[in-house]
């Protein structure tokens, strides 16, 4: 987490993420109405929602920095434990820089692999690296030998406008099996959409009009050019 950036750059994506899954943070049946609308299976509870999360020891995963804007951890109608690692992008592009190494590889010999066998070699490309990383932690938090999550997303989340962010998840998803489900992607407004149906309060109401105020209704930004 960095302090600064989270509380004076509104055009980064940290605070971004703290703006909208904040709220789910101490509100568990909140979250649970809104995860409900976000993933396919039927929600029972709400366990847990963090920020800047990841999965201790870093050594038993991808034994680096790599962590989730935001992370969910919920319970089935059918009893199964789920986790959602979420990617946030406002402005930043995903980063350039390439890892790779034995303690990423291991995550993608398992029996549910979502890796195309011969995309192999182009898994770790400059261009989508970070999000070859953030879904080997995905992955990792289901494959884990001592595992106590049943099944795991990674969700992006972007804004409408990013046609950057498009690109990259279009380009990687062609590196995926065909129908793997681990992989997700929402634009900003579609995500808003989803919930306000949920919403039950004024309050909850009015955090998500704040949201879409400050990141979507970008045209109450834009100059003036009539006279006054």
């Amino acid at each position: 987490m960095e302090p600064f950036r989270l509380f004076h750059n509104l055009l980064s994506s940290q605070p971004m993420c703290f703006n909208l899954f904040g709220p789910l943070v101490a509100d568990r049946e909140l979250a649970r109405r809104l995860v409900d609308r976000l993933v396919p299976e039927e929600v029972a509870e709400v366990h847990l929602v963090d920020l800047e999360w990841a999965p201790e020891p870093a050594g038993d995963y991808l034994g680096d920095g790599t962590a989730f804007d935001a992370y969910i951890e919920y319970s089935t109608t059918g009893g199964q434990r789920c986790a959602l690692g979420v990617e946030t992008k406002l402005t930043e592009p995903f980063s350039p820089k390439v890892y790779d190494g034995q303690h990423y590889r291991r995550w993608m010999r398992g029996a549910d692999s979502p890796w195309r066998a011969e995309a192999w070699d182009r898994v770790q490309a400059r261009g989508h690296n970070q999000l070859w990383r953030d879904h080997l932690l995905a992955v990792a938090l289901r494959d884990h030998p001592q595992r106590r999550i049943d099944g795991s997303r990674l969700l992006v989340l972007h804004h409408g406008l990013d046609r950057g962010c498009g690109r990259v998840l279009a380009g990687y998803r062609a590196l995926l099996r065909e129908g793997d489900a681990s992989l997700m992607s929402r634009t900003l407004d579609a995500l808003v959409g989803l919930w306000e149906p949920a919403l039950d309060t004024d309050a909850e109401r009015r955090w998500l009009q704040d949201f879409r105020l400050r990141y979507l209704d970008l045209h109450r930004s834009a100059g003036r050019t009539d006279p006054q």
